[in-house]
């Protein structure tokens, strides 16, 4: 008898004439392998590998934006953070409606309909006035009227945002993990965990300004780049970075693609998602197949105080006019 490890985990096998049993320790009997928790991709990318493969996570997005903050937005910030504190009153006066409505229940047997729907129609809109004033109550209201050459920059900004938004596959990388066997990741030495992004031009969460601005959405934080500041919103949380502090790049990455290519991406080369010492495939795997590798973008958002944004564009270069658009703004 033997009990070892192999490409498939720990396992316990044995043998006694032409009678040979093996049993995987790792795994109940009939089940398949799980499927692979990263997103492939290869470096600086990564690739889908099983727990034991991965030696160092680093997490990315997890700065809160309350230790964020621009000197010259001290009073504005301490503004904005109070109003989105203050505590909504149309949940009472919605529950307060509904219970009157029915108290006066019994009264309203004898009533018309109209009257009984006209009195339904009159606790509705008083609700609603009490939503619109608690609306009011927490927004807060920026008037920009910038100079000839702020304007030129932020315009600049505003068209290298649309154009990054119209990439075909845009996400926001939550952490990378960097995984110490590349036999199992298609040969990438990194791998990256997903989540959803978008950006567009509109209007900052609870704010009204006479300007559209750039708005970056990644998992937890949503930047709104105006002509002096951005603006970082978490909840009804917000901080402020100063275009001065605020580092802007992007660079050309190689992307194992395991889902289906983007129609705007750049096919470079080819992989397995097993590989052997020599960069075919591992004839071990039945379930190996050949993965395409495609020119990403990468576009990373930092300060020297924690703020850690990085996005994943499926258009080769594509993210670097933004980022070169965010470097002009300080």
């Amino acid at each position: 008898m033997r009990i070892g490890t192999g490409p498939r985990g720990a396992y316990v096998s044995g043998g006694v004439g032409g009678f040979r049993y093996r049993r995987s320790l790792n795994a109940a009997p009939g089940r398949t392998r799980p499927a692979p928790a990263f997103t492939p991709s290869r470096e600086p990318g990564g690739a889908p590998a099983y727990v034991p493969n991965i030696v160092a996570t680093q997490e990315h997005d997890s700065k809160n934006v309350l230790e964020l903050s621009d000197s010259s937005s001290d009073a504005l910030l301490q503004s904005m953070n109070e109003q989105r504190r203050k505590t909504p009153v149309w949940p009472v006066a919605a529950v307060a409606g509904v219970l009157a409505y029915f108290m006066l229940a019994n009264l309203m047997l004898s009533w018309h309909p109209f009257w009984r729907a006209l009195l339904a129609l009159a606790l509705a809109a008083g609700c609603a006035w009490v939503y619109w004033r608690d609306s009011m109550r927490k927004l807060t209201v920026l008037f920009y009227e910038p100079d000839a050459a702020t304007g030129a920059q932020f315009e600049s900004l505003c068209a290298a945002a649309t154009t990054a938004a119209s990439t075909h596959k845009l996400k926001s990388i939550a952490s990378t993990s960097r995984y110490s066997d590349i036999k199992y990741s298609a040969g990438a030495t990194q791998g990256l965990q997903f989540l959803s992004a978008a950006l567009k031009l509109g209007q900052a969460p609870g704010m009204a300004a006479n300007i559209d601005v750039p708005l970056l959405k990644t998992g937890r934080t949503t930047l709104a780049f105006f002509p002096d500041r951005v603006l970082a919103f978490q909840g009804s949380s917000v901080g402020a970075v100063s275009y001065a502090s605020l580092q802007a790049s992007a660079e050309r990455t190689r992307y194992v693609e395991s889902e289906g290519v983007p129609g705007d991406a750049t096919v470079v080369d080819r992989t397995w998602r097993y590989v052997n010492k020599s960069g075919g495939p591992d004839r071990r795997f039945k379930d190996n197949r050949e993965l395409p590798i495609c020119a990403y973008s990468k576009l990373l958002l930092s300060t020297s105080n924690g703020l850690d944004i990085r996005l994943l564009g499926s258009r080769d270069r594509g993210l670097e006019p933004i980022a070169t658009a965010i470097s002009r703004m300080q």
